[in-house]
């Protein structure tokens, strides 16, 4: 496996400070973005995330913190699973929904549409 530099495991904590420095849309969707991270993979221990390529000295100390933020960032990737499951749900439902709206309603008459033609 390749391993990861110093800049690759520092560049999403540099994307968003510079996000938060840029504007206040940016720094609004960049703390959404970190806070989605954190509620979907924020409870798992460091350890427990892949450390392949990563060098040691990143996996204690203050450098942790940033492989930590490296990993939380890259929240999608980890939820792969979950959100593929969630896609499908929504759209079998979505499917089931508009089925429903396209059927005739109890009652209709689905000879003609609804325009009488009495003259």
């Amino acid at each position: 496996m390749k391993s990861r530099s110093s800049v690759q495991i520092c560049l999403p904590a540099t994307v968003l400070g510079a996000a938060c420095l840029l504007s206040v849309p940016t720094l609004v969707l960049a703390l959404l973005w970190i806070f989605a991270g954190t509620v979907c993979v924020g409870y798992r221990d460091l350890k427990s995330f892949p450390s392949d390529g990563v060098p040691p000295r990143w996996q204690t100390g203050v450098r942790s913190g940033f492989l930590w933020f490296y990993h939380l960032a890259w929240w999608p990737w980890y939820m792969r699973d979950e959100l593929a499951h969630l896609a499908r749900t929504a759209k079998s439902r979505l499917c089931k929904a508009t089925r429903h709206a396209r059927s005739p309603k109890e009652g209709e008459d689905k000879s003609h549409s609804g325009q009488e033609n009495d003259r």
